[in-house]
């Protein structure tokens, strides 16, 4: 069987190791600079999808509330805060990696979301 098969560099015989940073993964050995990489893209970021992000529950008198509209729709406070006297108010945009940054933001200030098309990340 191959050595680099059971984690031996072909080079030289030393022990290869896993690693991934950003979205470069492959093998390295941990002796000499031989490696084998290549890309690796989470699912998520395949999904070209545009979502479109309602705030759901927001209160315009709470600080907390909108800042986190403000934040997540790119906005001024005074703004956010006429956002939030909407009735379900879109506040955001964009792919499947945003939106899941956006959701977090509105849910750690306890604003909730509604999110189309269905979201399943």
């Amino acid at each position: 069987m191959n050595d680099s098969l059971q984690g031996r560099c072909e080079r030289c015989g030393g022990r290869l190791e896993a690693r991934q940073e950003g979205l470069t993964e492959g093998l390295f050995c941990t002796k000499c600079d031989w490696a084998v990489v290549t890309t690796h893209y989470p699912e998520i970021r395949l999904d070209r999808t545009s979502y479109e992000v309602r705030a759901v529950g927001g209160d315009h008198r709470s600080t907390e509330h909108v800042k986190a509209v403000a934040n997540v729709a790119g906005t001024n406070f005074v703004a956010a805060r006429k956002l939030l006297q909407e009735s379900r108010p879109v506040v955001f945009r964009g792919t499947a990696k945003e939106v899941v940054e956006a959701r977090s933001v509105l849910k750690d200030a306890g604003v909730g979301c509604h999110i189309t098309p269905d979201f399943e990340w």
